[in-house]
């Protein structure tokens, strides 16, 4: 038996049509054709035999006429079901492939293909600073400039949005780059102003506030010697004196840690004390190691007395007392001066006077108005006379505190709260004429307020000391050992002994002489004002030392420390004119997050000191100097970025200016330049439009849907709030009134005049006007309908930063131009396939939000994002949606942008305003294939290579990839095993290639990974996605 598929015997004996009709659901294209031309032809035949009339028909010849008629026939059905199925998958959004088709689709749900985008940018100005230049310039909206194109590139017109009022001093904003380093508890460093300070290792530096001025008793105040001296140039070379600066580093920190002190704050100063002296009597010969005839002579002894010089331990009068303020030779006292002091600790002192004698029962009051009733202290100060030699007691009573010295003894000392109590104490052989040191103090706590001092001694019964013995002393003045002529009045000066150092002012200063101790010389007498001059001084002439010709050296700023980020800029000056809502461009170095800045990052992120920045000449290296001597080399970036002012604080004596959003870089502070002389702009040119509109013809009341034809293509649209997220920039004058766009006519009234932007394929748009019931008709007259429009749109206006330089419209006094952040944000006409991807989101959120899943297709509809993905999230406070954009091809959408800014707003007014929404930008991961690749040797290798990294790019492209998508080494091999003459793929690795990870993954079944966005670490971060990048592709060829 023959089989007839092979002798053709059994042809034309079977039905073949009509085809089955099956079409599972998410096919791109649908099967509806019911025959070919082959199947319709042997139905045809089969049907012969069927038909009585036909039985005489036997033949079965393809020449003969009758089958050749069958034969026409089946080739008409054969295009009828072509282009039936056509017609079929044109009616659906998804297997259409006509544009025209897409279009009229989406406008059966009110869907309109997007005409594109213009890209925007900001433009920062700069006005002429030449002497006679204007001061400030108006830069009308619509000012243009032009970038400067490239290789095979077109030169792209941009234009500002808004009007901007600018000044030549906010061409470059003197930021706060350098910082003051007051005194503060433990600084061991200091900064002073100029390279000639003329200190040296080893000089004394007092640093001193208002406090001591103030207050003499007050403690917060240090000296310090210098122990290293580093010198700072100035950045620029001058000539002045006080350019430049010198870091000093001290012998200890500032302040004392028992007990706690503070260095002076109130307007502290640094002083040099570049004099260094003596008191007089300090190169006295040691008394003790002179020979006894010789003391004998000095203090007038004869033969007899000599037995009672052993008495005399040390030169008659070798005190400070004595040498400075020495006993008044007035016959009789006026008794002893007195300071009165709040609290107890002789500090805060009230009043100074001469009280007669030392005899005061207060009870509960106080002793003066200036004093509170409880807890004061009292210090009385002066000589005391002996009229007859001999034996004294002292007694002394009081209520609370006492403490008594005598000659530079302390007789009583009982510093204690205490009711009235008496004490005494017994200096024997007093000689009659002798005068003594006496100083009396005394602190009252509460209660009753007592204090009397009486002696008694040969001839004297116990009484109250009387005012005729007592001499008052209310000048501290010492005598220094040389004439010193650069010791002035008001100038500071330091007494110090080994193991303490007080600190005095002078107030007055002249030459004078002492002979004593076998001396004879010129001194300086200086008059002070301070504290504790006897107490600590008085017995201690050999060892005080003089610190003094205190010459001030001012204060230094040095580099800010730290790195500039966050929503504050601080000023150099006051700048109050700068008005909220003024676009701000700041740009400046940054410190990329390599290895070599790793560490030099990490103390400026913790604000360590900073000495010295110098930044080269070509940008890209830094030397950063810090105040433990370490020298850092680091790698820099540059960054731009602008931002929008909220709030202006001019109330110090610097601005403060507040942004409304951070800063996305951290820069190095010195390196920083702030423009606020900043519009936004877009692309697209006006052409001669700003001067005469384009003039689309005469207005005809008779016709309706009168339609015009721009004459320029392609019409600018740029982004802005709306739910499509874009504007065109036509304005339709009719006989000089505006006339407004409309999304569809259908929904017009008779009397609105509204139009209607039609686009065809070649980019031209018609506008069309209503009909009198949809939409007001056109007024009938001459040339009355004008135009103004801006031309130019797509993914040409996206350019870097910089690249916008020439100004086609020259304002009064403005220089030049430059676009400080990138343009971006342009996106070319949509086409088919994204039309099918787009369309159908309008009709899930209808221009509002209520669910997740609304905002996502609310973002991904918006013009310019090309993805987006909501979440719910929980920020360790409230749940919240995130929402993760970016834009078209994967591109990043900056958070101070137009398009994040128009995206935001829209989103804002069709959510619900309760709920918490969190929007940012997608973070984008790019990773590197390394294959061997066995290829067919029947094909050619460099196209089979080629086919690869197309296979590899279209599947790991932005379109094909949804956010926290890992890889796998499998899913990596199955695309390239499928490409046509690849035999065999050996995957040798995956890897992160943009630094952010160190993973390399080898083997099918290794994956890289991609995060969702998350709470992490007390933050909120993106989501990411992971796509290829195509320069890493790494294809060998394995032979075989």
């Amino acid at each position: 038996m023959n089989n007839g598929e092979q002798c053709g015997c059994c042809a034309g004996i079977k039905v073949l049509t009509p085809v089955d009709e099956l079409n599972p659901p998410g096919q791109t294209t649908l099967h509806y054709r019911v025959g070919t031309h082959g199947r319709f032809r042997e139905s045809q035949l089969a049907r012969l035999s069927g038909q009585t009339s036909l039985l005489g028909l036997s033949t079965r010849d393809a020449d003969d006429p009758a089958l050749a008629l069958l034969d026409a026939w089946a080739g008409v059905l054969d295009v009828l079901g072509f282009y039936q199925e056509r017609l079929v998958n044109e009616g659906f959004l998804r297997t259409a492939t006509e544009r025209r088709s897409i279009v009229e689709l989406g406008r059966s749900i009110g869907y309109e293909l997007r005409p594109g985008v213009a890209a925007s940018t900001f433009l920062a100005f700069s006005l002429e600073t030449a002497p006679g230049a204007p001061l400030t310039a108006r830069i009308d909206a619509g000012t243009k400039s032009q970038s400067i194109p490239e290789q095979d590139e077109q030169a792209q017109v941009f234009e500002t949005l808004e009007p901007l009022y600018a000044r030549a001093a906010w061409n470059a904003l003197p930021l706060q780059t350098q910082e003051e380093v007051p005194p503060y508890w433990g600084a061991r460093t200091l900064y002073l102003k100029g390279q000639n300070t003329r200190l040296q290792a080893g000089d004394s530096l007092l640093i001193v506030g208002d406090e001591r001025l103030k207050n003499p008793g007050s403690e917060n105040w240090d000296l310090r010697r210098v122990t290293r001296l580093q010198v700072i140039s100035a950045a620029q070379p001058s000539a002045d004196p006080l350019a430049g600066y010198t870091v000093v580093t001290l012998d200890r920190p500032l302040g004392e840690v028992m007990p706690h002190v503070e260095p002076a704050k109130a307007n502290p100063r640094c002083f040099a004390l570049r004099t260094k002296a003596s008191l007089f009597g300090q190169a006295a010969p040691d008394w003790r190691a002179m020979p006894r005839s010789l003391r004998a002579s000095y203090l007038g002894l004869d033969v007899e007395e000599q037995a009672n010089i052993s008495l005399h331990g040390q030169w008659p009068g070798f005190t400070l007392a004595d040498i400075s303020d020495p006993p008044t030779r007035q016959a009789t006292g006026s008794g002893l001066y007195a300071e009165y002091f709040e609290g107890k600790d002789f500090k805060t002192r009230k009043l100074g006077r001469t009280d007669a004698t030392v005899d005061f029962d207060w009870g509960n009051a106080s002793p003066d108005p200036k004093l509170t009733v409880d807890t004061f202290s009292v210090r009385w100060s002066g000589w005391l006379q002996i009229p007859e030699s001999g034996n004294y007691s002292f007694f002394v009573k009081a209520d609370d505190g006492v403490r008594l010295w005598l000659g530079g003894q302390l007789l009583i000392n009982q510093w204690q709260v205490q009711g009235a109590t008496e004490y005494d104490a017994t200096l024997f052989e007093l000689q009659a004429g002798q005068k003594l040191d006496l100083r009396l103090e005394y602190f009252e706590n509460g209660g009753a307020a007592l204090i009397q001092l009486r002696w008694q001694g040969p001839g004297i019964a116990k009484q109250i000391i009387p005012q005729s013995r007592l001499y008052p002393r209310d000048v501290h003045s010492v005598h220094l050992d040389a004439s010193y002529p650069r010791l002035v009045t008001g100038s500071w000066l330091v007494l110090a002994l080994p193991d303490y150092q007080e600190l005095y002012q002078i107030l007055d200063s002249r030459e004078d002489a002492r002979a004593a101790f076998t001396l004879s010389s010129k001194t300086t007498r200086l008059s002070l004002r301070g504290e504790q001059l006897r107490e600590l001084f008085n017995e201690r002439l050999r060892e005080t030392t003089a610190y003094g010709e205190s010459i001030e050296l001012p204060w230094a700023t040095r580099p800010r420390s730290g790195l500039l980020s966050g929503h504050v800029l601080t000023l150099g000056d006051l700048q109050p004119e700068l008005e909220a809502g003024r676009w701000l461009s700041v740009s400046g170095h940054t410190l990329p997050d390599v290895a070599q800045n790793a560490l030099a990052r990490q103390r400026l992120l913790a604000n360590d000191p900073l000495v010295a920045v110098e930044i080269a000449r070509d940008g890209r290296f830094a030397s950063l100097s810090f105040t433990d001597g370490v020298r850092h080399e680091v790698l820099l970036g540059f960054a731009s970025e602008v931002r929008r002012l909220q709030r202006n604080d001019s109330s110090g004596s610097r601005t403060r200016l507040e942004l409304e959003s951070d800063l996305q870089q951290a820069y190095l502070p010195l390196s920083v330049r702030v423009n606020a002389n900043v519009a936004p702009a877009s692309h697209g040119d006006s052409k001669q439009m700003q001067i005469q509109p384009e003039i689309l013809g005469s207005g005809d009341a008779s016709q309706a849907f009168q339609r015009f034809l721009l004459q320029q293509r392609p019409l600018t649209y740029i982004s802005s709030p709306t739910p499509s997220g874009i504007q065109s920039t036509l304005h339709v004058h009719i006989e000089g009134v505006r006339w407004s766009e409309a999304p569809r006519l259908g929904d017009l009234g008779a009397q609105d005049r509204a139009y209607l932007l039609r686009r065809h394929d070649d980019g031209r748009v018609t506008v069309q006007f209503g009909d009198g019931l949809h939409g007001s008709r056109l007024p009938t007259g001459q040339m009355n309908v004008h135009a103004y429009y801006r031309v130019g749109i797509g993914a040409a206006g996206n350019l870097d930063n910089g690249r916008i330089s020439l100004l086609l419209s020259r304002p009064l006094g403005v220089k030049d131009v430059i676009n400080p952040v990138p343009a971006a944000g342009g996106v070319d006409p949509e086409d088919r396939d994204s039309a099918r991807q787009n369309a159908p989101l309008s009709v899930r959120t209808l221009d509002r939000i209520v669910s997740l899943r609304d905002f996502e297709d609310f973002a991904a509809a918006f013009a310019g994002v090309g993805k987006a993905q909501a979440v719910w999230l929980w920020d360790g406070e409230q749940r919240l949606v995130h929402l993760t954009v970016s834009g078209v091809e994967g591109v990043s959408i900056d958070p101070g942008s137009t398009l994040y800014r128009n995206l935001a707003a829209a989103i804002d007014t069709v959510r619900p305003a309760h709920q918490p929404l969190k929007l940012a930008p997608g973070v984008v991961l790019r990773f590197g294939v390394e294959a061997k690749v066995r290829i067919n040797p029947d094909y050619r290798s460099a196209a089979v290579l080629s086919a690869v990294r197309s296979a590899l790019g279209q599947a790991f492209g932005f379109s094909a990839r949804y956010y926290g998508q890992p890889v796998s080494g499998s899913e990596v091999l199955a695309v390239m095993q499928r490409v046509p003459g690849v035999e065999r793929v050996d995957l040798d690795s995956l890897r992160l290639c943009d630094g952010l990870s160190g993973s390399r993954v080898t083997g099918p079944d290794g994956r890289l990974r991609a995060r969702g966005a998350r709470w992490q670490s007390q933050q909120i971060l993106a989501a990411q996605l992971l796509l290829l990048d195509p320069t890493a592709v790494t294809l060998t060829e394995l032979g075989l």
